[in-house]
């Protein structure tokens, strides 16, 4: 199954969100736009496990606490790669990120013991609002920031938990389910 660890949004942060992808429809070109009821900040990308690699993925997975409290709070939008054409644009999150990057490192440590590849880039905690169909040009940076500053930083959040979540990949787009929860 294709899996992948996530934070769900509170509906008041999704709805935020929704109102970014709003300002960005006109201006950027085509893009497919994330569903409201999808979009969640990503911790890891698992890919294909095998059905007998995820109950001791999950009780690995229950160890990692966050060291304090997490708040977190939409702050405004960018655009991935960060040079060049755009494939992505998304909403970035700050707060007390360095409780968050300790979570993501225990995950990683977690999922590294468990035969999963460790991601070699820098965590950065965002929201795919928009993928590029075809690419953008590297202009969409300044559009995408100039069309939505006035509506970030969004709503606070805590982040209680995280979640292990199933995508099954549609001709009408793909579909979460949540396979596990873990609190923090």
């Amino acid at each position: 199954m294709r899996l992948f660890l996530a934070v769900e949004l509170p509906d008041a942060v999704r709805d935020h969100l929704v109102r970014a992808q709003d300002l960005l429809v006109p201006r950027i070109g085509k893009a497919s736009f994330t569903k409201p009821e999808t979009l969640h900040i990503t911790l890891k990308f698992l890919g294909d496990v095998r059905d007998n690699e995820v109950a001791p993925l999950i009780e690995s997975l229950q160890a990692a606490k966050a060291s304090s409290p997490i708040t977190l709070r939409a702050t405004g939008v960018d655009c991935f790669p960060n040079r060049g054409p755009v494939r992505i644009i998304a909403a970035m999150f700050g707060g007390d990120e360095k409780a968050l990057a300790g979570v993501h490192a225990a995950i990683e440590q977690r999922c590294q013991y468990l035969g999963f590849e460790r991601e070699q880039r820098k965590y950065t905690p965002h929201a795919t609002l928009a993928r590029a169909r075809p690419i953008l040009p590297a202009t969409t940076r300044d559009v995408a920031a100039d069309q939505t500053q006035s509506i970030f930083p969004g709503p606070e959040f805590e982040l209680s938990e995280f979640v292990l979540m199933q995508s099954a990949l549609k001709p009408t787009g793909a579909e979460y389910a949540v396979a596990a929860r873990f609190t923090l």
